[in-house]
């Protein structure tokens, strides 16, 4: 049975393939969730040179056809025309229009604090890019951890399962002498079908493990990525305030804009057509010029929606600054919570391989005593699987330190290729 699952680890590993850490790394980079992140960097860099194109001006060229059922002006008649009473007066039923119009703000403050909006939420963007980077580099790097840990729980079982064979071999020999009851075989094999069991389990985290670094990087790994510590943790700012605080000040932003939009504007409006008709008392195909320009000033007197506008972005704003804080406040806890867990778990690794060390002598003198018949075979497994427990927790302790190291780099924005090889 275990060479069955060997030899299917084996096949299965054929479709994949073995990574580095820095090639992991480069494929987070270049995966589907970094490149939709640069499309919304992207689209806010538009929405902002949207706005800023609302402070150049509009200008349009216009060209129309209208048919009246009396006779209708060019444009207005002066006083010494109307006088004149002249046969080529721009009047007519049938007249074409040809022109332009140009419109632009002076003032309206409302703009401006827009403008800045969109700035700040195009700084979100590229601040939650980065955070979705180191954030999926973490995911995978733990993922990777976690699967050398269960790599090494794996071999670790293995050379118990030879062990134990071992093992069998001697009681089955006792047995067959009817120097030990038929039942003490069973309890070897009984451990043996545990450490099958304990296998298939371990070959579906893998699996799981595998999955997630392949959703996440494009990566399939035949086998764990080593990891080695190179560089020193920064620490400072939290990396993922860096997107709320943006947003916050955004938030902030379009409260001002919605108070601006009470403000009075000042616009400039300017149009010049020329119209064509036959005249309607001559015949003649007269033709005209009309133009104009000029200052706008307005102010909303009441307007209820946009004060109710206004206040709900208001509210908006607190709720985000206050999530903010909140948040802040929890990535200090949990920033505190996992520096303790770094150094406890740094500790511990001098503990368990001491204590693998005596497992290790103690297993020997358990095997001698068994053979001489001053120990029970009971006791004797006991020890065999006090020396595979200890491993178990040497490799689990060190795949969750580097979780915890990995979160912390996240945390304080370091960049992975700085700290890992």
């Amino acid at each position: 049975m275990l060479k069955r699952t060997l030899l299917g680890g084996l096949i299965l590993g054929g479709a994949l393939q073995a990574a580095t850490v820095g090639q992991l790394l480069d494929g987070v980079k270049n995966h589907y969730d970094q490149k939709i992140d640069r499309y919304g960097i992207e689209e806010s860099e538009k929405a902002l040179e949207m706005v800023r194109g609302q402070f150049w001006p509009k200008i349009r060229i216009f060209g129309s056809v209208r048919h009246y059922n009396s006779p209708s002006n060019l444009r207005p008649v002066t006083p010494s025309e109307n006088a004149a009473v002249a046969p080529n007066l721009p009047f007519g039923r049938d007249i074409e229009r040809v022109g332009a119009t140009l419109s632009m703000p002076i003032f309206v403050a409302s703009l401006f604090s827009l403008a800045d909006k969109a700035e700040a939420m195009r700084r979100s963007a590229a601040a939650k890019q980065r955070v979705d980077l180191l954030k999926n580099q973490a995911t995978v790097l733990g993922a990777d951890a976690n699967l050398r840990y269960l790599e090494e729980t794996e071999a670790a079982l293995h050379s118990k399962a030879r062990t134990l064979h071992s093992t069998e071999r001697i009681v089955r020999a006792k047995v067959e002498a009817g120097r030990a009851s038929g039942s003490a075989l069973y309890k070897v094999q009984d451990r043996l079908d545990t450490i099958r069991i304990a296998l298939d389990n371990i070959a579906i985290q893998k699996e799981n493990l595998r999955t997630l670094v392949a959703t996440l990087s494009g990566i399939e790994l035949r086998h764990s990525a080593p990891l080695r510590r190179r560089g020193t943790l920064h620490t400072g700012s939290f990396l993922p305030l860096e997107p709320l605080e943006a947003k916050a000040q955004a938030d902030a932003l379009a409260a001002e804009t919605e108070q601006r939009k009470l403000y009075p504007s000042l616009h400039l409006d300017a149009d010049i057509n020329r119209g064509y008709t036959e005249s309607y008392l001559s015949g003649h195909n007269v033709h005209r010029d009309y133009g104009g320009i000029g200052l706008t000033l307005s102010a909303p007197l009441v307007d209820m929606p946009q004060i109710r506008s206004m206040q709900k972005a208001r509210i908006h704003a607190m709720k985000s600054a206050t999530e903010l804080a909140k948040t802040a406040d929890e990535l200090r806890i949990k920033a505190r919570g996992l520096q303790r867990q770094v150094r406890v778990l740094e500790h511990s690794f001098t503990l368990h391989r001491r204590n693998i060390a005596n497992q290790k002598k103690l297993l020997a003198v358990a095997r001698k005593s068994y053979d001489e018949g001053r120990m029970t075979l009971e006791e004797y497994l006991r020890y065999i699987d006090a020396l595979y427990d200890a491993k178990a927790q040497l490799y689990k302790s060190r795949a969750l330190w580097w979780q915890t190291l990995a979160q912390l780099a996240f945390l304080y924005g370091n960049d992975f290729e700085r700290i890992v090889r």
